[in-house]
């Protein structure tokens, strides 16, 4: 079991199954909306939503790498239990800082994902779907 590490990790492994399964639903539904908008020609700008669920199957895949919730750290708890089922509150000021500051960058990574994902996509369906 890993320990609680102030910025580093604050989740536990069924905590992290949790975040890599957030991360395949949002795949799921990324695909789920760009098939949608391709195969019954939709407008293209539809496919500027797609961001939306990049942005959530990033956040789940790298919280899940990283060992670290963006959640817990806005609520200034961790769980580091086999279980995912032992939430305690993170005392030390500093600690939360840490957490605070680990989560922001997890959110601006996700948010890169997210936009050169959608730029791609537009990119690509440009080129295959040109009248």
């Amino acid at each position: 079991m890993p320990e609680y590490q102030p910025g580093e990790c604050n989740i536990g492994e069924a905590e992290q199954r949790r975040r890599y399964a957030l991360g395949l639903l949002a795949s799921v539904a990324t695909l789920v909306l760009i098939t949608w908008v391709l195969t019954n020609d939709g407008p293209m700008g539809l496919l500027a939503l797609a961001s939306i669920p990049l942005f959530g199957a990033a956040e789940g895949f790298f919280q899940g790498r990283y060992e670290f919730c963006t959640g817990f750290a806005s609520l200034g708890v961790y769980d580091v239990s086999d279980e995912g089922h032992d939430r305690r509150e993170v005392r030390a000021e500093a600690d939360r800082k840490a957490d605070k500051r680990r989560a922001w960058r997890i959110h601006a990574y996700s948010a890169s994902v997210a936009v050169v994902g959608t730029v791609l996509l537009y990119v690509v369906a440009g080129l295959v779907y040109i009248d």
